[in-house]
């Protein structure tokens, strides 16, 4: 072998195994395989919604996580890439889904503005007028 073959084969194994030592220890950065969900929750006059229920779901309905929006009305939660929806709920009003696509390494930001629940049906109590004299007087004989 010449002694530029040697300086070669020797300069490649040096690299092969510096190579394998990175990756046992971490040095290089892996693939990511996940991405990051963000919900902003407001309502119709773009204020946040601050205690709104967010799950997030497969495009099968599969429960993936449940979270609670914070007091700017966001969530934020890493999830695997693919398709997913968000199902948003607040006690004070309608319900809203939405469809997220989310790529590995990347943030997926969606708004979902709620809007007020409507007011429920008013409850009003009708009394009957109390009897005049002339039916008290009737009433009184049996009539």
């Amino acid at each position: 072998m010449t002694k530029v073959q040697t300086i070669v084969g020797f300069g490649a194994g040096l690299v092969t195994i510096a190579g394998t030592a990175m990756s046992l220890a971490g040095l290089t950065s892996a693939v990511p395989s996940k991405g990051e969900v963000v919900a902003v929750v407001q309502d119709r006059a773009r204020k946040p919604v601050a205690a709104a229920t967010v799950e997030i779901l497969t495009p099968q309905d599969a429960l993936v996580t449940t979270l609670t929006a914070e007091q700017d009305g966001r969530v934020v939660h890493r999830v695997k890439e693919g398709r997913y929806r968000l199902r948003v709920t607040h006690p004070q009003f309608n319900a809203e889904s939405r469809h997220v696509e989310v790529h590995a390494g990347e943030r997926s930001e969606i708004r979902v503005l709620l809007a007020a629940r409507p007011a429920g049906p008013t409850v009003k109590t009708v009394m009957a007028p109390s009897p005049g004299p002339i039916r008290k007087f009737f009433r009184e004989l049996g009539f």
